[in-house]
């Protein structure tokens, strides 16, 4: 028997793939509920105003949950999907929609997404065609695969399907800060997700010495006190970008030009240093010779008081690992990974030790 969740209040929310628990971590702690990790995404249900999800600094999309319910292998089968979408009120996503975005969508039409896995035999046309037909039958609403602020996602995932309603036009991720971006930055929500692993306080000295365009630096500094936040770089164009970037997010964050091997600090002036060092030589382009990794890597880390905690974002996980050793000085808290523009990234949290 098909069983619908309940629409009012229930909403699946994605992320970067690896971060599902970050995301759950984060959703307990500003909107005080208890989220169920899917792959990318999480669930659960929330009383609150849904403009409150804007407070989710690692969330990408926003989705209404329609319902979730058995669909059977056959096309026949798929006529459990007009039921239940006849079941949407349209009335209620669009109010949604409106409280999140802060303006009512431009058009009443619906488009209609699927997303299909294991082992069926039907086609995606063929929910498409029931999904679209029954959107004009029961909604009386023109429906279409056109992309439309209101999005209708059927999402078959072996025997069951789940029904979803888009809330957000753009991912939440998409900052308005970024007024200038580059192709290296780091991706916001990633960005958030470091600042959360680095445990902050208050008291935070924060330093990202690789800070291209800002976006880490801005994360902290806009996710809450610290006593001060410092980012730097080689590259003066990327500071003159990180600088309206800060300005645009309206954050205290301190900015310098400068060669990261050779930083203007007494040894251990700050307590957090988060960052995503260059991948690879900037000079040459080419991988990171170990020796000059450690030599990159080891200047930071003279900067961190004892006791403090840092961040490293790599996609070379041997190679960090190599240059962590021979830095030394470093306790493993904690190893994370997550797909970023689709390559895999390790996170690793340290804490540095007398």
């Amino acid at each position: 028997m098909a069983h619908m969740t309940s629409a009012s209040n229930r909403y699946a929310v994605t992320c970067l793939y690896g971060l599902e628990g970050e995301l759950a971590d984060e959703a307990a702690e500003r909107l005080g509920v208890e989220a169920q990790q899917g792959w990318a995404e999480v669930t659960f249900n929330f009383d609150g105003p849904v403009a409150r999800l804007r407070e989710l600094r690692l969330a990408g999309n926003v989705f209404l949950v329609f319902g979730s319910f058995l669909v059977g292998p056959t096309a026949p089968d798929l006529a459990v999907i007009s039921e239940q979408v006849g079941r949407i009120d349209p009335a209620q996503w669009e109010s949604l929609w409106e409280s999140l975005n802060g303006q009512a969508p431009e058009s009443p039409e619906i488009s209609v997404s699927v997303g299909r896995s294991g082992q069926h035999n039907f086609t995606f046309k063929d929910v498409e065609a029931v999904a679209c037909a029954a959107v004009e039958a029961g909604q009386g609403r023109r429906a279409g695969l056109e992309a439309r602020p209101l999005e209708l996602r059927v999402e078959i995932r072996q025997e069951r399907c789940h029904l979803r309603g888009r809330l957000s036009p753009k991912p939440l991720s998409n900052r308005p800060y970024k007024v200038r971006r580059d192709r290296s930055q780091t991706h916001p929500a990633l960005a958030a997700a470091m600042v959360r692993m680095s445990q902050p306080t208050a008291k935070d000295r924060f330093l990202d010495p690789f800070c291209g365009t800002g976006t880490i630096a801005i994360e902290r500094a806009l996710l809450g006190p610290a006593a001060i936040v410092v980012g730097g770089d080689i590259s003066k164009r990327r500071i003159e970008w990180a600088t309206q970037n800060v300005e645009a997010a309206g954050a205290q964050v301190e900015l310098r030009q400068w060669d990261a091997r050779e930083l203007p600090f007494e040894d251990r002036e700050f307590t957090r240093i988060v960052t995503n060092p260059p991948q690879s030589d900037p000079e040459t382009g080419r991988p990171w010779r170990l020796k000059d990794l450690v030599r990159l890597m080891a200047e930071p880390m003279r900067a961190l008081e004892y006791g403090g905690i840092s961040v490293w974002l790599t996609r070379h996980r041997g190679l960090l690992e190599a240059a962590i050793a021979q830095v030394g000085l470093n306790r493993f808290v904690e190893e994370t990974q997550c797909d970023w523009k689709g390559k895999t990234c390790h996170l690793y949290v340290l804490e540095k030790t007398p």
